[in-house]
């Protein structure tokens, strides 16, 4: 398979810097201790995927918060930016190479400040008042692309620059709304299977791609009683909710059921949409026991070289680190010979430094010797 991303580094991201991901893989692990900046190099190819799509830049922003309780979209968006007194701060910078046209993504973040004339009704805590007229706390994000085009004689580089303004206390982003330049990618958090209106939403899109028979077969190395999935509205308040057709307890609603049932549901819907590009997920392991590991992830990965999918994942777990490598060296035994076979799976190992975030590659075949052969770790 080609990989649509074959080196990344990230120059400037949240607490990352001079991080280099060199020959990534189809699957491809980050492992660290807490704090080591797992987390934040998904978010860097969250956005790298999608550089001037400014919701893109929110999501990612907010990814790792519940919806309700989320911070100010600047605020938020702020914190993507390195912090402090140094040169960069306010700034990201990531570069890379691969099948995605996109080579280096530049991205500054200024506050900026406006005024309005206060309606008599209207009252922000937020603002200044000064007269009749409200100051408003804002900011430009201003992204700088550039991009490779290749034709049959050469290839040329090109700039693209977009500024999009936000206020504090409008959701609405002002700017061009559309670039043709992205790659698709989809992001799992270790909750977001317990939104039921991601679960219905992304399962409709599933169902609609012929994929839920795929996804039943997955939830039965959970469950064997599993034997469908429906999605329902109730006479009471109309809203669509997910239900599972189970063989002992008839159909129940999918709250009934625990959160590695939900996990591996949401996981296996959301892979669809990510077909041909990337998937993220953080934490893989989540809600995952330690007994069904081997199956599910060889499911994942499956389906993931199926569609063409290269995928992200962090873990804490040893387990979920075994799995894995065992399900890739299944999948190339039934297979046959793999001349790539070095690329299937990279796990990097993240760690924090004074001056920059220190990483160091493990391929399959060093990685198999160390854990099958050695019984190392290789977490940190």
């Amino acid at each position: 398979m080609s990989q649509n991303l074959e080196h990344l580094t990230i120059h400037q991201f949240r607490g990352l810097k001079n991080l280099e991901l060199r020959d990534l893989g189809t699957i491809n692990l980050l492992v660290g201790a807490n704090n080591s900046g797992k987390t934040s190099v998904l978010e860097a190819i969250a956005i790298y995927c999608r550089p001037l799509d400014p919701k893109a830049w929110l999501n990612t922003a907010w990814s790792r918060e519940i919806k309700f309780s989320r911070k100010p979209q600047l605020d938020a968006l702020r914190w993507l930016f390195p912090q402090g007194s140094q040169e960069d701060s306010g700034q990201i910078i990531l570069s890379g190479e691969g099948h995605f046209s996109l080579r280096k993504l530049q991205a500054i973040y200024q506050e900026i400040e406006g005024t309005f004339t206060q309606n008599e009704s209207e009252e922000d805590l937020s603002s200044e008042v000064i007269g009749d007229d409200l100051i408003e706390r804002g900011a430009d994000l201003i992204l700088t692309a550039t991009t490779i085009e290749k034709s049959l004689f050469k290839e040329q580089e090109e700039i693209t620059e977009e500024i999009f303004e936000l206020w504090e206390s409008q959701r609405s982003i002002f700017g061009r709304k559309r670039s043709d330049l992205a790659l698709s990618v989809e992001t799992i958090s270790p909750f977001s299977h317990r939104i039921e209106q991601l679960q219905v939403k992304s399962l409709s899109n599933a169902i609609e791609q012929r994929f839920k028979s795929e996804i039943i077969e997955l939830l039965q190395n959970l469950d064997q009683g599993i034997t469908g999935l429906e999605i329902l509205s109730t006479s009471r308040d109309r809203k669509e909710r997910l239900y599972i057709d189970h063989k002992d307890i008839g159909i129940a609603p999918l709250s009934a059921f625990g959160d590695g049932v939900r996990r591996l549901l949401y996981i296996a819907s959301t892979l669809v949409k990510a077909k041909g590009g990337v998937l993220l997920i953080d934490e893989l392991e989540s809600s995952i026991h330690t007994q069904v590991l081997d199956r599910s992830f060889s499911w994942l990965i499956k389906a993931c070289q199926e569609r063409e999918i290269q995928l992200f994942v962090t873990t804490h777990s040893l387990e979920a680190v075994d799995a894995i490598l065992n399900s890739i060296e299944k999948l190339q035994y039934h297979n046959g010979d793999n001349n790539d076979f070095n690329r299937d799976l990279v796990l990097y190992r993240l760690k924090q430094d004074e001056s920059k975030t220190v990483v160091k590659r493990f391929g399959l075949e060093k990685l198999h010797r160390l854990r099958e052969n050695l019984g190392q770790e290789v977490r940190w």
